[in-house]
């Protein structure tokens, strides 16, 4: 404050002011209503205000307004961009048009992320190892009611004995990231050539199959790493604006 006395603490998002702290008015806090702001009162004051129950509209351009008392009426303020982020409820999905594969077919595949915002970026790895530009097919993300998205992005390589471990297994893996908090997703995949024998040696042209099951009875093993938040999940944000003497 620089020698001067707090007047106001005053905040806005897009224009609008929301939350107000006066300390020489009775009560010296108080509300605005302004769409996508919900102000927790109690725990809010002149140096923080504390947001609960966000929601897609909450996102947006916030403003912190420092004024003093006079004679000076020094008025300072800082702005910053807010955004909402809503993960996938679960890990992606991987889909195959064909369930028998021998080593030299084209094996095709899908990763499918649940609805997000922003959209998850996809990507795909085989023993984990990514695979090249060429092999990916990056398909529109699809626009789901409530503003979420949906991202698809397909795998098309000819298979490969490189692609398998002595045992005759192809570890497939799909991961699905979520904005610049790296909420991540992912799918494993272990693609296994029929009738492989025990010593390792498995028969070069025997049949691949891809089973999407999971549970005790899947016919290839799958593990997924689940993201432990709800589809409309809601984040409780603090803003800080610091006063200093």
């Amino acid at each position: 404050m620089e020698g001067d006395t707090l007047y106001s603490v005053k905040w806005y998002k897009g224009g609008k002011e929301f939350f107000r702290v006066v300390p020489k008015d009775n009560p010296p806090a108080q509300t605005f209503n302004v769409e996508g702001v919900q102000v927790n009162l109690a725990a809010s004051d002149q140096n923080q205000v504390v947001l609960e129950n966000l929601n897609l509209k909450s996102e947006g351009r916030y403003k912190c307004e420092v004024s003093a008392e006079s004679p000076n009426f020094q008025t300072v303020y800082d702005v910053a961009e807010m955004s909402v982020v809503v993960p996938p409820r679960d890990s992606p999905v991987i889909t195959s048009p064909k369930t028998v594969y021998r080593i030299g077919e084209e094996f095709m595949a899908n990763c499918s992320s649940f609805p997000s915002r922003p959209p998850a970026t996809i990507t795909w790895t085989i023993a984990d190892k990514p695979v090249t530009k060429e092999e990916l097919t990056q398909y529109p993300s699809t626009l789901i009611d409530g503003g979420l998205e949906a991202s698809v992005v397909g795998l098309h390589l000819k298979l490969r004995d490189a692609h398998f471990d002595r045992k005759g297994k192809m570890k497939l893996t799909c991961t699905a990231s979520v904005g610049r908090m790296r909420i991540d997703g992912r799918t494993v995949v272990n693609i296994s050539i029929a009738d492989a024998s025990i010593n390792g040696d498995y028969p070069r042209q025997r049949s691949l199959t891809l089973d999407s099951r999971s549970g005790a009875n899947a016919g290839i093993w799958q593990k997924s790493e689940f993201w432990r938040f709800c589809p409309a999940i809601l984040f409780v944000v603090t803003l800080m604006c610091q006063t200093f003497g």
